[in-house]
């Protein structure tokens, strides 16, 4: 069995396909018994593949469940294999979804600047925006419900926040915006794609998830640069001096995922509507703390900085968790 992040994807191992995001590439491969998640990134630089695979390593270190290696030129070649004998097939295996089969065939054509990863597949994945669209335009609320008992279940809100965490150092405001001049929809404050703002099954529980931890167009993605980073570097935000501006930060998340959830329909006259905790943006900042320590620990476990992008470097030394390097010519400490 080769679907899974550890595993070599073989087409002999695939029985079908389905595509999960109707805009973008990423598509649910089904075996006998286990499934594995395909995405294709945008990528332009040269050393983007890199910068994404830091970025998705630095989430792992607040959420075990984001395991993603990139994909290898015969595990794309195997999974070209398995759409080929598909389409070729009167009787295809997985039934032939055709439309999927195609739009994967498409998408898998090679092309400058794109990469492919794999992750595990998220049991029982919504997001905040199509919960919102099925309470809006189907009156199903039960989306919007498990999202907000999600959130207010011990550890829930925590675990937002410290994904927040892991975005700022990324430079990743595909979710929410860390700048001074958000942009972001009309009674909006700092959510910019609540398509991101993912919860799935976590050992049969329904938590955060820090998927799209990478952000292809994101001014930050990059780990080029050496010394510290420009002042518009989100991460500047998970020093110590800026507890104040991380819960200012954390209430106005807070006031914009409860707009997305929409009030509760309360038949008892004075009644709270809200469905997310008073205390929501004081857990989202405790969360945040909680992700600064976890990633300034791991990221402390590098063995040889010469041998780490320049820019991740610059960053630690810029939050002070890591020192400068010696003028040349002198020994590190």
């Amino acid at each position: 069995m080769s679907l899974n992040v550890n595993g070599q994807i073989m087409a002999d191992d695939i029985f079908a396909v389905k595509k999960l995001d109707t805009h973008r590439p990423v598509y649910l491969l089904v075996g006998a018994i286990e499934k594995i998640v395909v995405k294709r990134d945008n990528t332009p630089q040269p050393n983007d593949p890199r910068n994404m695979v830091h970025a998705l390593r630095n989430m792992r270190a607040v959420d075990r469940t984001m395991a993603t290696r990139p994909l290898t030129p015969n595990e794309l070649r195997e999974i070209a294999r398995f759409v080929a004998g598909e389409k070729g097939d009167e009787n295809p295996f997985g039934g032939g979804d055709y439309t999927a089969l195609d739009d994967l065939e498409r998408d898998l054509q090679p092309a400058g600047g794109v990469s492919w990863v794999k992750t595990n597949f998220f049991e029982g994945l919504i997001n905040l925006e199509g919960a919102a669209a099925e309470a809006r335009d189907k009156a199903n609320k039960s989306g919007v419900r498990a999202i907000a008992a999600a959130l207010t279940a011990p550890g829930g809100l925590e675990k937002l926040g410290a994904i927040l965490a892991i975005d700022a150092f990324n430079g990743n405001d595909d979710r929410f915006d860390f700048s001074n001049q958000p942009v972001v929809n009309p009674g909006l404050r700092r959510l910019t794609n609540p398509g991101n703002v993912g919860l799935c099954l976590q050992h049969n529980v329904m938590r955060p998830v820090g998927m799209d931890a990478y952000a292809g167009a994101a001014e930050f993605r990059s780990l080029d640069k050496a010394g510290q980073p420009d002042r518009g570097w989100s991460g500047y935000r998970l020093k110590d001096d800026q507890r104040g501006w991380r819960q200012r930060f954390c209430e106005e998340v807070a006031a914009d995922i409860e707009t997305m959830l929409g009030p509760r329909n309360r038949k008892i006259l004075f009644a709270a509507t809200n469905r997310l905790p008073k205390n929501a943006g004081q857990r989202l900042a405790t969360g945040m703390d909680q992700g600064i320590a976890k990633l300034k620990a791991t990221l402390r476990t590098i063995g040889d900085p010469r041998r780490a992008p320049p820019g991740l470097i610059g960053r630690m030394v810029a939050l002070g968790w890591a020192n400068p390097a010696p003028p040349p010519g002198l020994p590190r400490r």
